[in-house]
């Protein structure tokens, strides 16, 4: 079995390419300048030759590329074999095992293939060329000694020539230095595409300048950076300077601080840089840098990694004291790797350190992250440098500077406390606050400092504040809002002490005292305060009150919280802290309104003078009322500190729970009435009948709700009538507009008691369901009428105008008093024995129509009327009068009384005794039958003596013994039509049918009295005992205090005993009057 050549393999070209890709063209010269130092050269000087130098004696005649316009980059070191050889290894380099050595990726000088395919250079006795592409040597590049005797007879002089003068070059002597030339590349190769002018490249020259100073910062051996320009072949050769840097005054001790760094052993030293240019541009700079270094970190990952990689734990940091051109107040903090590199940290200082990079010198991985490729370990070394050493080292730097300044030898315009404050002053990466608190705990612990800064050693406690003396407010608050907004990069789980040491930290203003702001509030730690809630407004606190911070910012307020800066209760903020004003301001309002949610607080303030009313004054919550209420608005419109401030409206629900009178009840509607009670008496306001229709008017409609009480009655907000009339108004006068309920009356009263009471006006009369609720509503009481009524007869009656024109109008007034009466003492059962005395001439005792009511004769008291009583009779009461008996008895008017005893009429049926059709024949005269003839006043009334013996037993047994033949019986006592009547009853008819027929007025009482008389002396005659019985009962109505012994007589004559009874009954019962 054969095989075939088989692998990878990455070429030189590949190699370089690559390699000037991860280089910036920028990072050219700072390579090559690292080189030097790192070889111990102590000058640095770059150099752009414009020339074309002859072609004609070559090492070959494809070599003429070398011999164009280049870039020459000088040092005064020698190259060392060891040199020759690690410069022909591509990514290897010469300088891996010496920990010594800035350079150790053996790439930097690879980064001038940016510029150039051939690249040369002389260092002592020996020159190169290189050719990667072996495209004109036919191999990668030749090397070979230096002429000795001058190039004047060396046959390939021209290919020497372009060093020849750079730099003390004479070809007759060993060069004591290293000088690169890099030809510009003309055309695009395999290695690059780039093409470069002298114009390109004095450009970045340009670009260099402007950052050159600070390269010589944390170099070891380099003291002098200088650009120049060859423009043209000249005899002698003439070089022109660009700008010069370089370190003046170094002695031999500064040179070993620069040069030797010790593990263990921390440095600082002072340097002072001036940059010059061909302009006549002059600039010098002061800087301090402390330098240290320390024994590789005892963690084995990191121990193993940093023997592998050839790290080890050094670095420094560098501080500009002073610059000529004031460029400190723009400077922005670097991260070095004895260069500057792409990371800005926006300190205050330059970071040295011996970071883990990758060959490109590119961006430091320092920063935390959950990428899954991350390498843990380079991360973990770059992290051990710049938070378990760099800090140390600026903590002495800073030591040494407030030294400087204390003792006059440098002048800063502030003090190095926050001139030098370890934290960024821009935009930063994340990883420099973690820094900067590691510097700051370092700080707090160096008593050194403390000494300097204050005049005796403070405790430890104190050290903060003793700190924060240097920092003025701005600087502080500033570096508040850089905690908060890097609050998620800042790990204080894992770091309790870090946690306590932010917490102590006087960075946090305080609220301002709303009714005093102060634009500067004092700061605050948040271990000694409090926050309020989020939205929350604050108001001014006791002196003695807790402290509290500002928390309107949602960062700063979640930076507390973090903090553990507990949330003060606003209850007991309110109540403990808050100091209430007398009067009241906006900012109170404000305060109230972030509060009130709190039912506790509302509570709380139930009691207390501190709600704003639209007027400047305080007022308890239970004295103030709702001004969206338009009854409360209108009622109090004049008194405007009576209203709750309109912004805490909005709690009025809650508010209404102590006492605010934001509806519309029982208590608030009392309290408008009483209002308007008092302006009435004081002094009433034009509108002062609407404010009290607007109170009646909402009664009504919710009389459901609000209860009609006694105190309701007694306040005076209803509008009354003020002119109800004539006659009425000549002796009704009203000067008030309103009055109250227990004095007003409703206009179907007006005639009972119109004196009295004021009359309602008629637009705010009670509709039909509030009568109908409450219907003795504006009701007179029967005190008031009686009152009224006496008014009428000691007022009216002897009123010369009533007299003359309204008679019918004071009698009517009379009898409506009279009929109301008496509906009250019959249906209410009213008693006037208190209201009317014995004596009292109240009432209208006339006995015709044309009677004269104004006459005092006509009126009585009740004493003087008797009811029941006859015409005759002494204190008869007249016909008007009898209409009102309940009345006139309770005002104590007598009566003549009938007696309880009782007139038996047995049930009798007469009209079964005999039939009906007999009565023919006793109106017919002359039937044969009637045989019996009845005398009475000489009238003859004849009837049948067998119909009568039917009916009577009396007849029967009168007949039996009288011999047959016609019977003539004499009457004496009686009319005529009693015995007609008589005989009806005994033929059968009904005694009231038959008396009927007779035909006797119904008004004639004096008829039907004879009448039932002449019955009785019949029925006791002929003895129908149901006859009598009914005739006494009837007599009986006729008995009256005239006539009852009469009729008693009459009674003992007719032997009508129950008649008799009830006579003696009746004289007995009424004996008194």
């Amino acid at each position: 079995m054969s095989f075939q050549s088989y692998g990878q393999n990455e070429t030189l070209i590949s190699s370089i390419r690559n390699i000037i890709k991860d280089y910036p063209v920028e990072s050219v010269f700072k390579e090559f300048l690292q080189n030097a130092d790192d070889a111990g050269a102590s000058r640095y000087h770059v150099i752009i030759d414009t020339r074309s130098h002859p072609t004609d004696s070559l090492f070959y005649n494809e070599m003429n590329a070398w011999q164009g316009p280049a870039i020459l980059i000088f040092n005064n070191a020698k190259f060392r074999e060891t040199d020759f050889e690690s410069l022909m290894q591509i990514r290897v380099g010469g300088k891996q095992e010496d920990d010594t050595k800035i350079g150790k990726h053996g790439l930097g000088f690879n980064s001038c293939y940016h510029f150039t395919d051939v690249p040369s250079f002389i260092s002592g006795d020996s020159f190169a060329f290189l050719d990667p592409q072996e495209k004109y040597l036919f191999q990668r590049g030749v090397k070979g000694s230096i002429p000795q005797n001058g190039i004047g007879e060396f046959s390939k002089k021209d290919q020497l020539l372009p060093f020849e003068g750079i730099e003390g070059i004479d070809f007759r002597s060993t060069f004591e230095g290293t000088l690169f030339r890099i030809p510009l590349r003309k055309e695009p190769s395999e290695i690059s595409d780039d093409i470069f002018t002298t114009g390109r490249v004095l450009e970045l020259f340009t670009s260099i300048k402007l950052m050159i100073s600070s390269q010589f910062l944390f170099l070891r051996n380099i003291e002098t950076i200088e650009t120049s320009i060859i423009k043209e072949a000249t005899i002698p050769l003439q070089i022109t300077s660009l700008w010069k840097a370089t370190i003046t005054g170094l002695d031999e001790d500064i040179r070993d601080r620069r040069k030797y760094i010790n593990n263990g052993v921390i440095k600082s030293f002072q340097i002072k840089i001036e940059l010059t240019d061909n302009s006549g541009y002059k600039q010098e700079e002061h800087w301090i840098i402390t330098n240290g270094a320390q024994q590789n970190p005892e963690d084995p990952q990191l121990k193993k990694y940093a023997g592998k990689y050839r790290l080890r734990v050094l670095g420094g940091i560098a501080a500009i004291l002073k610059c000529s051109r004031n460029t400190q107040d723009n400077f922005k903090g670097r991260m070095y790797s004895f260069f500057s590199l792409p990371d800005a940290t926006y300190l205050p200082v330059h970071l040295n350190g011996t970071w883990a990079q990758g060959s490109d010198r590119g961006k430091l991985l320092i920063e935390k992250d959950d990428l899954p490729d991350i390498d843990h370990r380079k991360l973990g070394w770059n992290r051990h440098i710049l938070l378990d050493f760099l800090p140390k080292l600026y903590c002495k730097l800073l030591e040494e500077i407030i030294r400087l300044y204390k003792n006059n030898q440098i002048d800063l315009k502030d003090h190095p406390i926050i001139k030098y404050w370890p934290f960024p002053s821009g935009s930063h990466p994340k990883y420099i606050i973690d820094y900067g608190f590691k510097v700051l705990q370092l700080i707090l612990q160096n008593d050194d400092i403390f000494r300097l800064i204050n005049e005796s050693l403070p405790d430890m406690n104190d050290r903060v504040d003793v700190l924060f003396k240097f920092i003025p407010r701005d600087a502080a608050l500033g570096f508040q809002y850089l905690i908060r907004n890097n609050w998620g990069g800042i790990d204080m789980k894992s770091n309790p002490e870090l946690k306590s040491l932010i917490r102590s930290l006087p960075i946090w203003p305080i609220l301002k005292d709303p009714t005093q702001p102060d634009p500067n509030p004092a700061l605050k730690s948040a271990s000694c305060g409090y926050i309020l809630p989020k939205n929350f407004r604050n108001y001014r606190t006791k002196r003695d009150s807790k402290i509290y911070l500002d928390a309107s910012d949602d960062y700063a307020r979640s930076s507390l919280q973090h903090l553990g800066v507990k949330q003060r209760d606003i209850y007991e903020y309110t109540f403990e802290d808050v100091e209430f004003p007398s009067e009241y301001d906006y900012h109170y309002v404000y305060f109230l309104n972030s509060v009130l949610g709190d039912s506790r607080i509302v509570n709380g303030l139930k009691d207390k003078p501190c709600f704003p009313t639209y007027t400047n004054k305080l007022e308890k919550i239970d004295q103030l009322y709702d001004l969206n209420n338009n009854i409360f608005k209108f009622i109090f419109s004049e008194k405007m500190e009576m209203f709750l401030h309109n912004d805490l409206l909005k709690f009025s629900g809650q508010l209404s729970s102590i006492g605010f009178k934001n509806q519309i009840n029982q208590e608030t509607f009392i309290n408008c009435a009483k209002h308007v009670e008092m302006l009435e008496k004081e002094n009433p306001p034009s509108d002062i009948r609407y404010r009290g229709f607007s109170l009646i008017d909402y009664l009504y409609k919710n009389i459901n709700t609000l209860k009609f009480d006694e105190e309701m009655k007694r306040l005076h907000f209803i509008p009354i009538s003020k002119d109800p009339g004539k006659p009425y108004s000549m002796s009704y006068v009203r000067k008030q507009t309103l009055d109250c309920f227990d004095d007003i009356i409703l206009s179907k009263y007006k005639e009972v008691a119109w004196s009295q009471k004021s009359l309602i006006a008629e637009d705010v009369v009670p509709p039909s369901h509030v009568l109908q609720k409450y219907p003795l509503l504006a009701k007179p009481e029967v005190t008031v009428v009686v009152e009224h009524l006496r008014f009428l007869y000691e007022n009216i009656r002897i009123h010369d105008e009533w007299k003359r024109n309204w008679a019918a109008v004071f009698k009517n007034n009379v009898f409506e008093v009279y009929k109301w009466l008496e509906y009250e003492c019959k249906t209410n059962k009213a008693d006037l024995s208190d209201e009317i005395k014995s004596g009292d001439r109240l009432f209208l005792n006339i006995h015709n129509k044309d009677a004269d009511p104004f006459d005092d004769k006509n009126w009585v008291s009740a004493n003087d009327l008797i009811l029941n009583s006859e015409k005759d009779e002494d204190k008869y009461v007249s016909v008007s009068l009898q209409k009102y008996p309940t009345m006139l008895k309770s005002a104590g008017a007598k009566e003549v009384k009938r007696p309880s005893t009782k007139i038996h009429v047995r049930v009798h049926n007469q009209s079964s005794t005999t039939s009906n059709a007999m009565f023919k024949f006793l109106f017919d005269r002359e039937f044969s039958l009637n045989d019996v003839t009845f005398v009475v006043r000489e009238e003859e009334i004849k009837a049948s003596r067998y119909m009568l013996a039917a009916s009577s037993e009396f007849f029967r047994q009168k007949f039996s013994s009288i011999d047959p033949g016609p019977i003539r019986i004499t009457i004496e006592g009686v009319e005529p039509n009693a015995m007609q009547i008589l005989l009806q009853y005994l033929y059968g008819q009904d005694i009231d049918v038959t008396i009927k027929n007779l035909n006797i007025d119904d008004n004639d009482d004096t008829a039907r009295y004879a009448l039932y008389k002449n019955l009785l002396k019949l029925a006791n005659d002929y003895e129908l005992v149901h006859l009598k019985e009914l005739m006494e009962l009837r007599l009986t109505r006729w008995i009256t205090r005239s006539n009852v012994e009469s009729i008693k007589q009459f009674a003992e004559i007719s032997g009508a005993n129950q008649l008799k009874e009830f006579c003696d009954h009746f004289i007995i019962v009424n004996s008194d009057l």
